[in-house]
C-alpha cells in the first residue's frame, strides 16, 4: 500500500513538473488590438495597431463615449467600443472625426480631472451620423512592418480623424 502512495505521489509530482514546464516554455501570448489610420493635424496619415486608449475613465480596451456631460463620471450613460478585433461584429463605425480641441472636465464626487473631446461618429453601415464627446487623452499601440513591432503613441490633440478600415 506504500509503495501505491509513493508511485501515485511520483506519478502526480511528473505531471505537475511537466505541465510547468510546458507552461514555461511557451511564450506569453500577444495581445492583438484593432487596425487604424489616424490623420494628423500635419494631414499625415498614420497606421498602426490600436491597442490601448490612454487615460480612459471605465477602461483602456474600449473608446468611450457620452452624449451630455454631468456633474459626475458616475453619473454620465457610457457607450462603449471594445477595440479588440472580434470577427462576428466588428467595429460598428467607420471612423471617429474631431470636432474640437479637448475640454477638461472636474468630476464632482473625486475633484479628478478628465479630457474630453467633441466628436463625430461616423457608422460603418449606412445611418447618420452623430455628435459625442470621447472622453481620453491619446491613443497607444504598436507599428508593424520590417522588424519587432514599434510601440507607438498620439495625443488626441494631434488627430483630426481616426479612420478603421474594413478588415
Amino acid at each position: 500500500m506504500a509503495n501505491m502512495r509513493i508511485v501515485a505521489g511520483s506519478f502526480l509530482m511528473a505531471a505537475g513538473l511537466a505541465l510547468g514546464w510546458a507552461f514555461a516554455e511557451s511564450p506569453p501570448a500577444e495581445t492583438k488590438g484593432v487596425a487604424v489610420e489616424v490623420l494628423t493635424q500635419k494631414n499625415e496619415w498614420i497606421k498602426f495597431e490600436l491597442r490601448e486608449v490612454v487615460h480612459a475613465y471605465n477602461d483602456s480596451t474600449r473608446l468611450s463615449f457620452v452624449k451630455k456631460l454631468e456633474p459626475m463620471m458616475s453619473q454620465m450613460a457610457w457607450s462603449e467600443i471594445p477595440i479588440a478585433p472580434d470577427a462576428k461584429r466588428g467595429l460598428r463605425i467607420r471612423e471617429i472625426r474631431m470636432a474640437d480641441e479637448g475640454q477638461k472636465f472636474k468630476d464632482a464626487a473625486d475633484g479628478q480631472e478628465y479630457l474630453f473631446y467633441s466628436v463625430v461618429l461616423v457608422p460603418r453601415e449606412r445611418g447618420t451620423t452623430s455628435s459625442w464627446y470621447w472622453q481620453a487623452t491619446g491613443l497607444a499601440g504598436v507599428i508593424r512592418g520590417a522588424g519587432a513591432p514599434k510601440p507607438f503613441s498620439i495625443p488626441l490633440s494631434d488627430v483630426k480623424v481616426v479612420r478603421f478600415p474594413q478588415q
